[in-house]
């Protein structure tokens, strides 16, 4: 440690030590005692006096030996325990400047050596108190580490489940090419020849007009029946041309990730679903009430794909409200079938919430609802596969869905996305 003390930076017996400055004052003052002494000894040696002045001689005489005693007295308690304050001292205010390397060795029986003891004693719990220090800081370091590590191993496994959503895309990605072309074909030569044969069917009752009443009723029967089977392969047809189109969905991307306004996707969406469902049910009756976030702005994602979301939400909940209208009957007025968009901007997230006051999901199947083909549609009326296909995509923004729903009351689909 650089020890900055203009004390400390002077010499050990420097005169600028008051330490040093004392034992020199106590050897001087020995010194002239002792000097006094022997000149009065002297300036009386060669005088001849009487019994008087001779007792005054032998006095200055003791008085001078005594003097030179102390002054040897003096000296060396000068030279041991004068020598031996200056080191503590110095050892104290180096140990005051933080400088707990620097010790000095002093041994003996006397009072400087029990203060060095105690202060070497004070210099060793120094030494662990910051050792403790040391440690208490090192582990609040290690605390902070741990944090920040587990931190990247959340983001880590986030990663992970966005390359393992993504080799699961690009696996159902082919596997969906593949019935594209193998189911593609047949589906259209099904067409081919349904149209095909409604159009002779169309020249068949042309032609029976000529019958006998009995051939031609029994023939015109057989032609209803015909025709009925042709719209049941047309619908069955449909069926299979939506799955294949579901899948060809689950397999693909939408586009890039990008800066969007993620209210206008919802609202968007949404509208293309109401719309959608009311094209294949006339008889949908429904209201869509919007809570939107004006601060939720813009946030990076596949737009395309987001809006598939919403887009499958709200058809499951436009299909949900239309089933409870029809299961409680023309006698509950006061049902009103409504789908509630919320968006709000958090923090660190964005969250779309789809509601509805729908059937609601039973609990027992709660945790099936994002398998691809589970369904508890009709097998005319859904695949399976548009939660499977929602989750996968908010997977890949690094989000999540969480269903929140009572049986026969509402679900609420709550949709979090990461901010980036």
């Amino acid at each position: 440690m650089k020890l900055e003390s203009d004390f400390l930076k002077l010499g050990l017996f420097s005169l600028r030590r008051q330490g040093v400055q004392l034992n020199l004052g106590l050897i001087a003052g020995t010194f002239l005692a002792l000097l006094y002494t022997v000149l009065v000894f002297l300036a009386f040696r060669d005088v001849d006096a009487g019994a008087g002045l001779s007792t005054w001689r032998n006095v200055l005489l003791a008085v001078g030996i005594l003097a030179t005693a102390v002054g040897v007295l003096t000296i060396i308690r000068a030279l041991t325990t004068g020598v031996l304050a200056v080191a503590m001292e110095v050892w104290i205010r180096r140990m005051g400047q933080g400088d707990l390397d620097y010790r000095v060795e002093l041994k003996g029986n006397n009072e400087i050596a029990a203060i060095a003891e105690s202060l070497e004693e004070l210099r060793q719990r120094s030494i662990r108190v910051i050792r403790l220090n040391l440690v208490e800081e090192l582990a609040r370091d290690l605390e902070s580490k741990n944090a920040e590590l587990e931190d990247v191993l959340d983001q880590l496994r986030g990663a992970q489940d966005q390359i393992v959503t993504r080799r699961k895309l690009a696996e159902l990605g082919e596997l969906a090419a593949g019935v594209a072309h193998e189911i593609k074909n047949p589906l259209n030569f099904m067409r081919n020849f349904a149209e095909a044969t409604d159009d002779l069917l169309v020249e068949l009752k042309e032609s029976i007009d000529g019958l006998d009443p009995s051939d031609r009723e029994e023939v015109s029967e057989i032609v209803e029946e015909i025709s009925q089977n042709l719209i049941r392969i047309e619908a069955h047809e449909m069926r299979a041309d939506r799955i294949v189109n579901d899948m060809l969905s689950l397999g693909g991307g939408g586009g890039n990730f990008e800066s969007t306004d993620i209210n206008e996707i919802v609202s968007f969406f949404a509208s293309l679903a109401y719309k959608g469902s009311k094209t294949t049910h006339p008889e949908l009756q429904l209201v869509i009430q919007e809570d939107l976030d004006p601060n939720a702005g813009e946030i990076t994602v596949i737009a395309e794909d987001i809006g598939r979301v919403v887009l499958n939400m709200t058809n499951n909940s436009c299909y949900a409200t239309d089933e409870k209208r029809l299961a409680l009957g023309d006698g509950h007025d006061d049902y009103l079938p409504t789908v509630w968009l919320e968006t709000e901007r958090k923090q660190d997230c964005l969250e779309i919430r789809v509601r509805d006051n729908g059937t609601g999901i039973d609990p027992e199947i709660i945790d099936k609802i994002f398998n691809p083909f589970f369904t508890t549609k009709p097998t005319d009326k859904g695949t399976g596969l548009g939660l499977s296909l929602a989750n996968d995509i908010v997977r890949e923004h690094g989000g999540t869905i969480e269903p929140k729903t009572q049986l026969g009351e509402y679900t609420e689909m709550v949709v979090s996305i990461p901010i980036k």
